[in-house]
């Protein structure tokens, strides 16, 4: 398992999650379920925008990750949603 960092800016706030996953692809499903457990703590976020960012993920509305050139191990991933537009780089971090 690797250790996946999420840092998300939505409507002027920054956030950050740290996910468990096999790879890349299965982190997201995993961010979405730990921003769930969060749902509280991050503004705009509620259970309509948990049950809407789940649907798309299942039905491949949500990219893959974009590897970013010139940098190891560092992925952005932009969401559209209703409450607006997700940007999010993600980062491979090494467990200490």
């Amino acid at each position: 398992m690797e250790l996946y960092t999420y840092i998300m800016e939505l409507r002027g706030g920054t956030y950050v999650a740290q996910v468990e996953a096999n790879n890349i692809s299965d982190s997201v499903f995993k961010w979405i379920e730990q921003i769930e457990r969060e749902v509280g703590e991050i503004k705009y976020i509620g259970n309509r925008t948990i049950s809407e960012l789940k649907q798309m993920f299942l039905i491949n509305l949500i990219d893959e990750p974009i590897k970013l050139n010139r940098v190891s191990n560092v992925w952005y991933l932009g969401i559209y949603c209703k409450v607006g537009k997700m940007l999010i780089n993600i980062v491979n971090t090494k467990q200490i």
